[in-house]
């Protein structure tokens, strides 16, 4: 096996440096374009790390000239070679077949060669150029994002412009203001724009969460105070959801001083989708049981009353368990809501700490200590 060369390994740590330049800059224009200057700091041709090693395989790059039968490629570590093209020569663009035709100056390629032929290219892969933020203008030719630096770009559409969400296939209509998506293409003639060839729409990009105290709520609205001191009130309606974890609540659940995460679509920005709420907690040890009524002794001594219904469930050692499980000094931890009385706590879920198998020692104890008789100390 070849040891690397510290050539080698520098060329390799510049690829990393590049990959980092790459991913940072994700929202910039993604291709390199005629004109740019040498060395390390021009444009790339993804806003992620490219899937093309470069540096270690010496046959991809950055195009320098090309012709009808001969490509000129600068790799990353500015060797300049080129290859011969031939009928059999096949090109892809992206994931689709493409001609020699689609071939410019300034693409980034990687080029595939034979053993036996390593000057004569068998297949070109041309890496498109991506760009990618927030929707923020559409129109029947061109779609305006927003990066995630502030910067704006213009996207070029067609009818031959195919785009996905969801995983699915869609149409131009499905790209709204809000949207955030990701385009591939190729540089338009004008150097700024990209010239569409997909677009993948993030079916998700339109929700966002606002976190805060409930300072106050109806059963049509709840009003949140952020950490930040930003207060907002959102509406509920009939497809409003009400969670905590796998929990489903109600609107019903909420109380003042709940921490809640509401979910709303950043095109109706007042009304919540969905509302996660943060249950209260109770840790204790079982004092007593009087039907419903729960009573735990905290680690401090205090008491604290726990309220179960046919709606609360019963966790085990991972299975599910009854009320019947929980007895006089049995561990438990309840969580819910807090009760209007503002001290008891409204059980949704109980999970019962499995008791000791009191023929069991505890850890770290010797077995035999129960069989003997303390020390006589009244000598």
């Amino acid at each position: 096996m070849r040891t690397p060369t510290l050539k080698t390994i520098a060329q390799s740590l510049t690829a990393v440096a590049m990959g980092v330049t790459m991913i940072s800059g994700g929202a910039a224009l993604a291709s390199a374009a005629p004109g740019r200057g040498h060395g390390f700091d021009r444009n790339v041709a993804s806003g992620r790390l490219s899937r093309f090693d470069y540096s270690l395989e010496g046959r991809g790059g950055y195009v320098t000239a090309v012709t009808g039968t001969s490509v000129t490629v600068e790799s990353l570590s500015g060797l300049t070679t080129t290859f011969a093209l031939t009928p059999t020569t096949t090109y892809r663009e992206g994931d689709s077949p493409t001609s020699i035709g689609s071939l410019v100056v300034g693409d980034r390629i990687h080029v595939a060669v034979s053993a036996t032929a390593p000057q004569t290219a068998t297949a070109v892969t041309i890496e498109l150029a991506e760009l990618m933020g927030v929707v923020t203008g559409v129109n029947a030719n061109t779609v305006s994002i927003r990066s995630d630096q502030g910067f704006t770009r213009t996207i070029i559409v067609s009818p031959t412009t195919t785009y996905r969400e969801g995983g699915s296939s869609t149409t131009l209509s499905s790209v709204a203001v809000g949207s955030r998506i990701e385009a591939q293409g190729t540089i338009d003639a004008n150097g700024v724009s990209l010239d569409a060839l997909n677009v993948l729409i993030d079916a998700n990009i339109h929700r966002e969460t606002f976190r805060g105290v409930v300072q106050s709520f109806t059963s049509s609205s709840v009003t949140v105070l952020s950490s930040g001191g930003v207060i907002e009130t959102f509406a509920f309606t009939t497809t409003t959801t009400f969670k905590s974890g796998d929990v489903t609540l109600t609107a019903g659940s909420l109380a003042a001083g709940q921490h809640v995460t509401v979910s709303f679509d950043s095109a109706a920005a007042t009304t919540a989708l969905n509302v996660s709420i943060e249950l209260a907690k109770v840790t204790g040890t079982v004092a007593s049981i009087a039907g419903d009524l729960i009573t735990l002794s905290g680690g401090e001594g205090f008491s604290r009353p726990v309220l179960v219904s046919g709606q609360t469930t019963y966790v085990e050692k991972g299975k599910s368990a009854t009320l019947a499980n929980i007895s006089v000094g049995t561990r438990i931890r309840a969580e819910g809501t807090v009760a209007a009385d503002l001290i008891t706590l409204d059980a949704l879920r109980v999970t019962i700490s499995p008791s000791r198998d009191r023929n069991t020692p505890a850890k770290g104890s010797n077995s035999n200590h129960s069989n003997r008789k303390s020390p006589d100390r009244t000598r």
